[in-house]
């Protein structure tokens, strides 16, 4: 079916106006008639050129609403009679589509659905198709509507054939690159299903250059490779009306092991002072473990009083499971300074000026041998879980190594009243990390008593954050945390408050220990140049009125205040291994306090 505007049938002849005396539109009438005469310039005994009157039905043509517009002129004693003979497009009856495999059925609907039963116009048609072509544009889908308008239509059932373009991804292929002189290998460090089942793009799907752009960053995100491109190519078998696309996944593979030296700083120090203690480290990994992206780690930190020695297995995604569920095995002995329970920090208790004294009482350190597994999966768009069994046994130091069951105060250190509390914890977690920098974690622990001597005790936690664009590049970060303790309670598992990750003003653990607790902060931050940033805080803590049901009592049998507010001001200054914070803080009894920490507060 082709639409056309007829030609006047007068010859060439010159330009000069021509004197109209009647114009008629015939073989339409009604709303198509009224359309075609709102159409028309040309007045009745007005003189016209034979452009002029061509322009003027061109413009009824372009109505969209006439297959064909026929002229005729017919000489009269007033002048010439000008009568267009129109021809109107069938009646759309139906509409239907073919190749539309991820365009849904309600687009289909929504783009015709003013044209069903109503005489075919080809601008609005022409609407319709670039709004389904715009749906695939907006989405990065290639697909789009590969007839015309005038191709498109039956005209002898009335039915629009509205056929789909969609490009189908053919084979997907992976290329390893040498990293040094740019060939292509056969063969790679990492198993190529390994690589390949990074990728949601598969054989047969819709090519969607958005999807293809994450799975460039699902591949990245396994830590293997230092560059990663997909190349797409027209397959063999391609046509216009079944458009096909070969990938090829070009990857170039970093070196994944080795060993490494370092140092860092321990937020719980062996010292009272400003700047907790120094922790040297040393660590072998391998990221690549067999070509399977396993990764295996042992490490060694050892410090002034804290030390740790780690092994750790972690498989992100055990036998291609369809959830994504990674697994990690450790083994682990750490000793951790005990004084943010059994410390007395005097300096955070009384005023400046007070001759309180301190007490003699010597160091304690918590030395854990743990050993577990933990199972973890996404959930939904920004939550995470995790599942795992830990079993732990933990016993308390004096500073030279030996073992000990009570404090300076006479008061038990561990709940069974022996040299050591053991513990098989089952952990259940829960994360969320959504958009406008919000961040909530729940976790519940239950010890499982399978032996008599072994502890019994629930625990429940929860944190949650909230960062907010103020004005500019002014921001306000709100945070809280809490938990509670059910059941057995060794006093170095009791909650402490204060410090640099707490109650900032105090020292670790100066404002209490208890079985429940609750801390919040609020906090502005603001750019000062680069990567520094300026921030004022404010922090509170309480143990509600929980310290006393902690066995022994160590935090009042310390003159712990068991609640406490800080405030003050700092800068943090972004750096590749995360937030570095030196801050200047005030407490409530206007102690003052230097504190260096490292990762955001909290």
């Amino acid at each position: 079916m082709e639409g056309q505007a007829g030609s006047d049938t007068a010859g060439p002849g010159t330009e000069e106006p021509i004197l109209i005396s009647e114009v008629e539109v015939r073989g339409v009438d009604g709303e198509l008639k009224r359309i075609a005469e709102s159409k028309l310039t040309i007045k009745p005994n007005f003189a016209y050129t034979l452009s002029e009157v061509r322009d003027d039905i061109q413009r009824v043509f372009d109505a969209g609403y006439f297959q064909q517009i026929l002229p005729a002129a017919e000489d009269t004693r007033d002048g010439i009679k000008l009568t267009l003979q129109a021809t109107a497009n069938p009646v759309i009856k139906g509409v239907v589509v073919t190749g539309a495999n991820v365009l849904p059925q309600r687009e289909i609907e929504e783009a015709f659905r003013d044209q069903a039963g109503r005489t075919l116009n080809f601008p609005a048609f022409s609407t319709a198709v670039k709004r389904l072509n715009k749906w695939y544009e907006d989405r990065g889908i290639f697909g789009q509507v590969c007839h015309s308008p005038e191709d498109s239509f039956d005209d002898t059932g009335g039915v629009i054939n509205v056929k789909l373009a969609e490009m189908v991804v053919g084979n997907l292929n992976l290329r390893y690159v040498d990293r040094k002189t740019g060939e292509v290998r056969e063969e790679g460090a990492t198993r190529p299903e390994v690589v390949l089942r990074q990728l949601a793009t598969r054989p047969g799907q819709v090519y969607n250059v958005r999807q293809a752009k994450m799975d460039i960053d699902a591949v990245y995100s396994m830590g293997l490779f230092d560059d990663v491109t997909i190349l797409p190519q027209p397959a063999e078998d391609s046509t216009l009306e079944h458009p096909k696309v070969d990938l090829v996944l070009n990857v170039v593979e970093r070196k994944t092991g080795g060993l490494s030296c370092g140092g860092g700083i321990s937020s719980q120090g062996h010292s009272e002072g400003a700047l907790p203690g120094f922790i040297g480290s040393a660590s072998f990994s391998q990221r690549n473990l067999f070509g399977l992206n396993q990764k295996l780690a042992a490490t060694v930190e050892i410090g002034q009083v804290d030390s740790l020695f780690r092994v750790n297995h972690t498989d992100p995604w055990v036998k291609g499971d369809p959830y994504r569920t990674s697994r990690t095995i450790s083994l682990q002995n750490t000793r951790t300074s005990g004084n943010p329970v059994h410390g007395r920090a005097p300096d955070d208790c009384a005023r400046p000026g007070s001759e309180e004294e301190t007490s003699p009482e010597g160091s304690v350190v918590v030395a854990r041998l743990m050993g577990g597994v933990e199972y973890g999966r996404p959930l939904a768009t920004g939550w995470t879980g995790t599942l795992g069994v830990n079993w732990q046994r933990a016993k308390c130091l004096d500073e030279h190594g030996s073992c000990i069951t009570q404090d300076a105060y006479g008061s038990p250190l561990t709940f069974s009243g022996g040299r050591s509390d053991t513990l098989m914890l089952a952990l259940l977690r829960a994360a969320y990390s959504g958009g406008q920098d919000a961040h909530l974690v729940a976790s519940m622990e239950q010890a499982l008593p399978l032996q008599s001597d072994w502890l019994n005790f629930n625990r429940f936690c929860l944190r949650a954050e909230r960062g907010m664009q103020i004005y500019k590049g002014l921001r306000a970060h709100l945070s809280a945390k809490g938990g509670v303790i059910l059941g057995d309670l060794p006093p170095y598992e009791a909650f402490p408050i204060g410090g640099t990750n707490s109650v900032r003003g105090y020292s670790e653990g100066g404002v209490g220990s208890g079985r429940n607790y609750v801390t919040g902060t609020a906090g502005l931050h603001w750019p000062i140049f680069g990567p520094v940033d300026g921030a004022l805080f404010f922090d509170y803590g309480t143990d509600l009125d929980s310290g006393q049901t902690v066995l022994g009592d160590p935090a009042g049998a310390r003159g712990k205040p068991g609640s406490g507010y800080g405030f003050g001001a700092g800068i943090r200054v972004d750096s590749p291994v995360g937030p570095l914070r030196l801050e200047y803080a005030f407490n409530d009894k206007f102690v003052r306090r230097f504190h260096f920490g490292i990762g955001s507060h909290g």
